[in-house]
């Protein structure tokens, strides 16, 4: 697969105009309450670096335009989300999109408390707006609430961010510092302004016992005076409170009474390819009507149309359904999708249809208990190992076809098992060759060691079984290696015969190709294994004479040439790689005993010679 179609499997990350405004409008939010909790963090170090922090905070959010576009920012989310709601047409969501829609309802009601208590404290009751008024303000009588809220909106962005993000190929190897940040932002924002606050009530105390009665700030004074404004306070906040609610309760009216029109509307006729028939009313997206009835149907966005794993081939009555808005002929445009093909999430029927879904849904088979996130298909760097067996037609010629399949499980599954030592995965076998993949969990430079470290133990493993196996070979077992790494698409391809399990992951792409030419090539470069000058880098070894010849390697359909080390003896690129897991953070053990892999060799040899003897005697 070139580069330019893999692009096309690339989620275009954007959706129809209102989820698009919701997404911005979200993101610009975002980047206010980071700022905020960033100021409340500094409360650790001192009163005066959150004033000196407040102050650059107010001169982007706190001028005129600032306003606008925050204010603006944040009633578009919040009628977006308002409006999504009332939009509904099923109540059976993912629990995370639940979640988020209802941590989403709870931040208006809350939000609305927190503003009357800091902006209409000083527009009304003439209070400063500092940093030591609000933190007085708001300890100790509303400090709970206060950090609720402070965890409720974190918590809601936090989800919205890892959703849209998730379809990302960079994503999975980012996700550990996006997750490292969403916990110490709030952790540091939430400490940092009680710290804050409870040492300004401390000083205020220390400062009255110093100074003797009647002198100082009196903190008991200060508890009733903020008492007192929380109490003058309270109509409006009962007030804007109640607008809030009244919103909700609106968009949960417009979601009622469209169930009623649609419980009694005329119905139409769904159809999906394994025979299943629904009648539902006219108007829902397909998504709608598949999660409406149960029907399992995949769709990794949530039905934004930034993703494809949602589409559908509609069978009969295409003219049942409405056209396709401009995010969905962009997505469709770039898979080349036929004219037949929908998203689900996006094309509504308005009459009788018959569609098939064509991604199969993980609640079809029988789902492991973690999460595969790789399963539906993801762009990842990883490194690719081909490992083919040389000269096995001569060996098999000469064999007896119980030898031949005796041979190869005995080989295969010890290279197998140092495969799987060092992190890979094996792909598939083919005859007298594997591809195995590593990377799907770790970094590149890790895959890249680790197939280094494969490759030096599947030779070491073959070696030894060819010493066992001598007098039954015709000639010594010996192996080609290729080893490459670089972008692929990763997905499961296809289905079991019993469709009861998960078929097996693969790799697609050019750096498939690379591998498997560069495996091909160490017959012409009379060479053990031939590694891409890519995984050598990425692996943190050094190129030399003592390790391998360099090379160039021309690829079918590739126009640069892939620069290449040949190795023919595994010592010195062994030596390489113990150095460079001695002087970083990797640990050793990767070898396997020897002795182990004799003794099994052996014993299932002898098992099935004195087997054979006996038959023949």
């Amino acid at each position: 697969m070139k580069p330019q179609n893999i692009d096309k499997l690339r989620s275009t990350g954007r959706g129809p105009l209102v989820q698009r405004l919701r997404l911005w409008s979200g993101l610009i939010v975002l980047a206010y309450v980071t700022l905020h909790y960033v100021n409340h963090a500094l409360g650790h170090i001192s009163l005066e670096a959150m004033e000196t922090f407040l102050h650059y905070n107010e001169d982007i959010w706190g001028t005129l335009p600032g306003q606008v576009i925050l204010y603006g920012a944040l009633l578009t989310h919040s009628l977006l989300g308002l409006w999504k709601l009332a939009g509904l047409r099923t109540w059976r969501l993912p629990a995370w999109e639940w979640s988020q829609i209802l941590l989403g309802l709870l931040i208006p009601w809350m939000l609305l408390s927190h503003i009357v208590y800091t902006r209409a404290s000083s527009s009304i009751l003439g209070v400063e707006v500092d940093y030591r008024n609000e933190l007085l303000l708001l300890w100790p009588d509303v400090w709970l609430r206060q950090s609720f809220l402070l965890l409720v909106v974190w918590l809601h962005a936090a989800m919205g961010i890892h959703f849209w993000l998730r379809i990302r190929a960079w994503y999975p190897r980012w996700m550990p510092v996006f997750a490292g940040f969403a916990v110490l932002v709030p952790t540091l924002a939430l400490t940092g302004w009680i710290v804050a606050a409870r040492r300004e009530f401390d000083a205020i105390a220390a400062s009255a016992a110093n100074a003797g009665p009647g002198s100082g700030e009196n903190l008991a004074e200060r508890v009733a005076s903020n008492r007192q404004i929380i109490e003058a306070l309270g109509n409006l906040e009962w007030f804007v409170q109640t607008i809030a609610l009244a919103a909700i309760a609106v968009a949960a009216i417009a979601m009622a009474l469209r169930w009623l029109a649609r419980r009694f509307s005329t119905r139409v006729k769904v159809t999906y390819g394994d025979g299943t028939s629904v009648m539902t009313a006219p108007g829902s997206t397909i998504l709608e009507i598949s999660r409406t009835f149960g029907i399992p149907h995949m769709s990794v966005c949530g039905g934004r149309a930034r993703c494809s794993t949602c589409r559908t081939l509609i069978l009969d009555g295409l003219e049942n359904c409405t056209a396709p808005n401009e995010a969905e002929k962009s997505l469709l445009a770039r898979l080349n999708a036929d004219p037949g093909v929908r998203l689900a999430c996006q094309c509504r029927v308005r009459g009788d249809v018959e569609v098939r879904p064509l991604i199969q849904s993980r609640s079809r088979i029988a789902a492991p208990r973690n999460v595969d996130p790789l399963g539906w298909g993801v762009e990842r760097e990883i490194a690719v190992l081909f490992l083919d067996i040389r000269g096995f037609s001569r060996i098999s010629e000469k064999s007896l076809p119980y030898d031949v399949v005796f041979i190869l499980n005995s080989l295969f599954g010890e290279v197998g098992a140092e495969i799987e030592a060092a992190n890979g995965y094996i792909d598939k076998f083919m005859g007298d060759g594997m591809m195995a993949l590593f990377g799907l969990t770790s970094t590149p430079e890790e895959a890249s060691r680790d197939a280094i470290r494969a490759a030096l133990a599947a030779q070491q493993a073959t070696a030894q079984a060819s010493r066992i196996l001598t007098q039954h070979l015709s000639e010594p077992l010996r192996v080609g290696i290729g080893i490459h790494t670089g972008d692929v698409v990763i997905g499961r391809i296809g289905r079991t015969s019993d469709q009861t399990s998960p078929s097996r992951l693969t790799a697609i792409g050019d750096t498939v190709n690379v591998a498997a030419r560069l495996e091909s090539a160490t017959k012409e470069l009379s060479a053990a294994v031939v590694i891409s000058s890519r995984t050598m880098d990425l692996a943190g070894i050094r190129e030399n004479a003592e390790i391998g010849t360099r090379s160039s390697i021309h690829v079918h359909n590739i126009t640069a040439p892939i620069d290449v080390v040949a190795v023919s003896d595994m010592e010195p690129l062994r030596q390489a790689l113990n150095m460079r897991a001695e002087s970083g953070s990797e640990k050793g053990g990767e070898r396997r005993e020897n002795g182990a892999l004799a003794r099994r060799i052996s014993t299932r040899w002898g098992k099935s010679s004195a087997a054979d003897n006996k038959k023949a005697g």
